[in-house]
């Protein structure tokens, strides 16, 4: 007989915060860079291209006992007509040593921080710290997850442009969260003025289920930095594969990002090689460099990676535990 734990959304979100999931997040790209957590292949599939897929994504670190997978489902038109969000899914924690399950979680609120957080270690990471004026595109749970990372760990932000397809959902976001964050002016702006906003920002993030390019070569000015987010399936693009090729790209997993992210696009152009691109987790760990000038231009493509899911549901299976919050379920064998 063993014990599995469940937690919903609301006792995940009462366990674990944006400023818990960071140093975690941070933790899995490390023990990954270093061979002590790894991959399995991603499944994906699209059943109405556009508008439903679905993602299994899976892991193991060994340097932190567990193994598991996420399987997370996505409905664009779920917010308008269902009125519940376009995202869901659950994430399965194992037990390397025993072999045995030892939660099952609510897999949105694990992606918002988690995704959140990734944003944030690739900003700090990288980006320039007097950095003072960014740009989301995108103003769908992540680019609230992505305005969320950058505040922890941004000390000199001062501004935030934010872009949507509907500038209507862009201005509903800025008024939702511009109480959260009273030091930094937030607005939004109609998607013409893009590239004006682009060329005057310190950090640009990206997080869209875009399939073209809409950020491009030359509008990035001098020492910026670029989160790109939201490609994390083949055919996704956010950014044209020219500004790829001509900045200095770092990744969650090398591997990944070339078949699946931002750089796929480069990357089958034969713009750039898997071996130009820089795993996060090697400047963590002082293996590789990171920004080398104040002027460089630096672009972190985040795929996302079933490590950080499982990091973060790790954190907080362990608090559930010690406060016993959640459903125990005792199963036998």
């Amino acid at each position: 007989m063993y014990r599995l734990r469940v937690l919903d959304a609301a006792q995940f979100r009462a366990l674990v915060t944006m400023d818990d999931v960071i140093p975690g997040v941070k933790e899995a790209y490390s023990l990954y860079s270093s061979g002590r957590a790894g991959l399995f292949p991603i499944i994906t599939h699209e059943f109405d291209p556009g508008r439903t897929d679905m993602d299994i994504k899976s892991a193991y670190l060994d340097g932190a006992g567990i193994y598991g997978l996420k399987i997370l489902g996505w409905n664009r038109d779920n917010p308008s007509l269902l009125g519940v969000p376009a995202l869901a899914g659950l994430i399965v924690v194992m037990d390397i040593e025993r072999q045995q399950p030892v939660g099952i979680l609510e897999g949105t609120p694990v992606t918002f921080l988690r995704t959140g957080a990734a944003g944030a270690i690739g900003a700090q990471t990288l980006a320039r710290p007097e950095s003072e004026n960014a740009v989301v595109v995108g103003s769908g749970a992540q680019g609230r997850a992505q305005m969320m990372g950058l505040s922890k760990v941004m000390p000199n932000l001062k501004r935030v442009g934010l872009f949507d397809e509907s500038v209507s959902s862009a201005e509903k976001m800025a008024a939702e969260v511009t109480p959260q964050y009273p030091w930094i002016k937030i607005t939004a702006y109609p998607l013409s003025a893009l590239e004006d906003r682009v060329r005057d920002a310190d950090i640009v993030v990206t997080c869209t289920p875009s399939k073209k390019g809409f950020i491009k070569r030359g509008w990035l000015r001098k020492g910026s930095h670029i989160n790109a987010i939201g490609a994390d399936m083949p055919g996704k693009q956010e950014i044209d594969p020219d500004m790829t090729a001509s900045v200095k790209v770092f990744g969650d997993s090398r591997s990944q990002v070339a078949l699946k992210g931002e750089c796929q696009h480069a990357v089958s152009a034969g713009l750039i090689r898997p071996d130009d691109i820089t795993e996060i987790g090697e400047v963590l760990n002082g293996t590789k460099p990171g920004r080398m000038s104040p002027d460089e231009i630096t672009m972190f493509d985040a795929t996302g990676m079933a490590l950080q899911d499982l990091i973060a549901a790790k954190i907080a299976l362990e608090r559930a535990e010690a406060q016993n919050i959640g459903t125990v379920v005792e199963m036998e064998q």
